[in-house]
């Protein structure tokens, strides 16, 4: 069976970080950014949150070069992802998101190409696209932690009800159950919650894993400022979408607490990438 979920320690650091798309060199900061970490705390978990691939049209580079304006690095960075997990595979986690899930038997994803699946594997040898499938197919759909922050690719609604129940879950869209494809819609293609239905989803996970989870850390939505909160218990770090100077991860310690969304605060958590 597929492990589809991760709880992790109550030490140590936890690198967050979201959607590239395509963006190798977001990623290689991002890596840089790891690395320091860890020199320090040997014990730094780096948790990426998806949707690594599909870069922008030449349209949408040409529109806005501020936010769009980078080659296609996804296969780049897969096979460097598929590296990092090699190297270290209990510290670099991958969590599934929807634009990695086209590629494995999800639905079509349709930002900048009518398939973008079809349009990235067009321009990929076989090798690389197996590579594709090798880091996609064993992918993640959650990862917790004591500290109580949930970390997931969209922000789902309350039809999840357990980490466990992940696990096993088939990705291929044509296998799943009738709930199995609705906890996985939720966990890949929600923007937000209204804060009573995250509150309720987090107390049904929390109840069923034996944590007290009070925050989701999730990617899938962009902004222009880096990073959002949503209700007092949703934050969303960004990465594709912001202009350059504004990209932010987020930096946690894991024997801390955090009880709301406002606890991870910029400057401090939540941290610009290029700074």
């Amino acid at each position: 069976m597929t492990v589809r979920h991760r709880v992790l320690p109550r030490r140590g650091r936890l690198l967050v970080s979201t959607d590239v798309h395509g963006n190798l060199e977001d990623m290689r900061a991002l890596d840089a950014r790891f690395r320091d970490v860890r020199r320090a705390e040997p014990e730094t978990y780096w948790v990426v949150l998806g949707d690594v691939v599909h870069a922008p049209n030449a349209a949408a580079r040409v529109d806005r070069p501020d936010l769009y304006d980078h080659d296609d690095g996804s296969a780049a960075i897969v096979r460097m992802l598929l590296d990092l997990r090699a190297e270290d595979p209990e510290h670099v986690l991958f969590v599934l998101g929807n634009h990695d899930h086209a590629h494995v038997g999800g639905p079509k994803t349709r930002k900048f190409h009518r398939d973008e699946a079809a349009a990235l594997e067009a321009t990929l040898t076989p090798e690389a696209i197996a590579e594709l499938r090798a880091l996609f197919e064993p992918a993640l759909l959650a990862v917790a932690a004591p500290n109580g922050v949930l970390l997931t690719h969209g922000a789902p609604d309350d039809a999840l009800v357990s980490l466990a129940e992940l696990d096993g879950v088939p990705l291929d869209v044509r296998r799943m159950t009738e709930r199995q494809a609705r906890v996985v819609f939720t966990l890949l293609g929600s923007y937000g919650q209204p804060a009573a239905t995250c509150a309720k989803m987090l107390a049904q996970v929390s109840a069923a894993s034996g944590l007290d989870l009070r925050v989701v850390v999730h990617g899938h939505d962009k902004s222009e400022d880096g990073f959002f909160y949503e209700g007092g218990n949703q934050v969303c770090p960004v990465l594709f979408g912001a202009p350059r100077a504004e990209k932010r991860f987020v930096l946690l310690d894991l024997a801390a607490r955090y009880e709301r969304a406002e606890d991870l605060r910029d400057g401090l958590e939540i941290l610009r990438l290029h700074a």
